[in-house]
């Protein structure tokens, strides 16, 4: 249960994510700065699960993560591993080119459905998709994206609806995707962007800001609709050249 959008900008982006959760799970432990495979990333960590939903990393490359209800395996005995830990693996990544060796790679029988989307810092994007029986890499995919557990063809739909409505695609303005994560339109329900239910809400929301030297990273430590962002944390960007030249050196040693 997510909404995510973006746009790009002359040298980045600006991407937000609404994690909608099980008033059941914890509190999420707020964004920090990692590392993993000699990358650093900042993201919030899944106190329950131990990975993550969402990180962007000193190369300028955000990966989010999306349950795929629609397509959920309802075996119950399988000792599923968590999809967060996807995430702080796909962390470590500095292109969308390795992304898709290394999703290739994955077991993903071991894995409940999912999509992962990814983002490099020149706008270029893809998305990775897991529906339990075949995989499969969308490059390019358009603004917004979403997933609900409850009435999801519903639930997605009016969400993208809405954000036609508003013309969010001919808008640069980060005030009018904070608006539209923050509504509850047509009311405050299940289908709303800034989601609540009896049993589960929109729990935090993430506003990542990539540009030609820095990416930042502001969180909501609750509803958008009630907590306000916590003090955005930052990491300069590398040269993907420097990276690169890194990468092969520690392969080969």
């Amino acid at each position: 249960m997510c909404t995510m959008s973006w746009f790009l900008r002359e040298q980045g982006y600006e991407l937000f994510f609404n994690r909608d959760e099980q008033l059941s799970r914890s509190r999420a432990e707020l964004p920090a700065i990692q590392t993993q495979g000699g990358l650093r990333y900042i993201s919030p960590t899944d106190v329950d699960a131990g990975g993550t939903w969402i990180a962007v990393n000193e190369c300028g490359l955000t990966v989010c993560l999306l349950n795929h209800y629609e397509f959920q395996q309802i075996a119950t005995y399988k000792d599923w591993i968590s999809r967060g830990e996807i995430v702080r693996k796909f962390a470590a990544i500095n292109s969308i080119a390795q992304a898709v060796t290394d999703f290739n790679k994955l077991e993903l029988i071991n894995y409940r459905a999912f999509r992962m989307f990814l983002i490099e810092r020149n706008g270029d994007n893809a998305l990775f998709v897991w529906d339990g029986h075949q995989a499969r890499v969308q490059p390019n995919v358009s603004t917004p994206k979403s997933s609900s557990s409850v009435n999801a063809k519903h639930v997605k739909s009016s969400r993208k609806q809405y954000f036609a409505d508003l013309h969010l695609l001919e808008s640069a303005e980060v005030e009018d995707y904070l608006a539209y994560h923050n509504s509850h339109f047509p009311h405050k329900s299940e289908q709303s962007v800034c989601m609540h239910r009896d049993d589960a809400n929109t729990v935090s929301l993430s506003h990542i800001s990539v540009d030609s030297r820095v990416a930042r990273f502001a969180y909501t430590d609750g509803s958008p609709c009630e907590a306000q962002f916590e003090p955005a944390i930052e990491i300069a960007l590398i040269d993907l050249k420097t990276r690169a030249a890194v990468s092969a050196v520690t392969t080969t040693g």
